[in-house]
């Protein structure tokens, strides 16, 4: 049996509000997300064209991951002040329309927290508050 892991360095609250991951993805957490689900979290990201598809158009991957960046930290603040951590266990995404330039904001909430279980949804937009993706995931919460 191997040994447990070493203890975090930091609670995870301190790193829900840091820029995560290899895309530079900005949170702007806005309605303070709350152990009891309310309140939602924005997260941005300026798009580089390095990220285009043969297209000319954002690589809809990365619209994925920012949304469920967002999605992630809203259920993410939810239950860390609990000792408990989220992972998403499925995630569907819906395309609306493409883009090219510009700053996309994922806004997310919470739907529903259980147990186990939360639902979270997102909905991309471009600089205009133009619908670019929507989605909706459930995590896991564990332990």
């Amino acid at each position: 049996m191997s040994p447990p892991p070493p203890p975090l360095e930091r609670p995870f609250a301190l790193r829900l509000d840091e820029p995560q991951g290899p895309l530079p993805f900005i949170p702007r957490a806005v309605g303070a997300p709350r152990a009891d689900g309310t309140g939602e979290v924005i997260w941005e990201y300026t798009v580089d064209p390095l990220h285009h598809n043969p297209y000319g158009t954002l690589h809809g991957g990365v619209v994925m991951a920012l949304m469920d960046s967002a999605m992630g930290h809203v259920v993410g603040a939810a239950v860390h002040g609990q000792g408990r951590f989220n992972a998403a266990a499925q995630m569907s995404v819906n395309f609306l329309a493409p883009v090219r330039a510009g700053t996309i904001r994922a806004r997310a909430r919470l739907v529903k927290l259980g147990k186990r279980l939360a639902v979270v949804e997102a909905t991309a937009e471009d600089e205009a508050g133009v619908a670019i993706a929507t989605a909706t995931a459930v995590h896991s919460l564990l332990p």
